[in-house]
């Protein structure tokens, strides 16, 4: 499993998915139905799948007392798009092999807003680890990912779901699932701040009205977050480039993230 810029080996995943299974399920999940949550998804069934993703991540957030997410058309063909290529390329990360992040993904529902909060989970699953149901479960057993779903800075959802894996290509009897969350605020909109975080482990990029003037920071604090970024681009095995993508945009979240909090 993978939540917005963390990522974690493949085995890993699979520990997680099946770990999330041991455990009860979420009371929300249990007193909800959506239907096709159950079935690992195919070709003709990946709308209903969506579907029933969505229904279980919003009754989730119904369960601790937040507003449903809706469907937004631009997200969802970024997150569908996005699990194709893990399926087709056979890689599983928030940065793609040529270094494309969620920032550049995302770049047409970003594009003319004064403000924007975006973020990711990621997952792929085999046979039964791979129906909605799992997936949802495993995300709500992961703490990233459930700060994503469960966030009062997201407003809009795309859920993309592809069958196969990133192991075994378009014909492995699993499925892999990329969900994007967003709000944005278009120009001559209402002004309303988004909200950053620069913690360690953090799983939501958020961006700071483009008007809003910030105070620059000290060298210690550019060291600091030079630090930190070095040690998410290290922290699982990859290419130069990857790693390199990975440190660059996280020292510009973090810095962000940072001169907001001097204000």
């Amino acid at each position: 499993m993978d939540a917005r810029r963390h990522r974690l080996p493949l085995s890993a995943f699979a520990t997680a998915l099946v770990a999330a299974l041991a455990l009860a399920a979420p009371s929300a999940q249990a007193a909800v139905n959506c239907p096709g949550a159950d079935q690992l998804p195919l070709l003709s069934t990946t709308a209903s799948a969506k579907s029933a993703t969505l229904c279980l991540i919003n009754a989730e957030r119904a369960f601790n007392n937040l507003p449903a997410l809706r469907s937004e058309p631009t997200l969802e063909a970024a997150a569908t798009g996005y699990a194709q290529a893990m399926v087709e390329r056979s890689f599983f990360a928030h940065v793609s092999p040529s270094g494309q992040t969620i920032d550049e993904r995302l770049a047409a529902y970003t594009t003319n807003t004064q403000s924007y909060t975006i973020g990711e989970n990621l997952a792929w699953g085999q046979n039964v680890l791979g129906t909605p149901v799992s997936t949802v479960n495993a995300w709500m057993r992961s703490q990233g990912h459930r700060d994503n779903i469960l966030s009062e800075n997201f407003e809009e959802i795309g859920v993309g779901i592809v069958p196969g894996s990133p192991r075994g290509g378009l014909l492995d009897a699993g499925a892999t699932y990329a969900t994007e969350f967003g709000w944005r605020e278009l120009d001559g909109a209402t002004v309303r701040a988004s909200v950053a975080s620069a913690s360690a482990d953090d799983e939501i990029v958020a961006v700071t009205p483009k008007s809003t003037k910030l105070r620059k920071l000290t060298a210690k604090q550019k060291r600091r977050i030079s630090e930190q970024c070095h040690r998410v681009a290290r922290r699982t095995k990859a290419s130069a480039k990857t790693r390199r993508a990975r440190y660059n945009s996280c020292v510009k979240t973090r810095t962000l993230a940072a001169r907001k909090a001097a204000r």
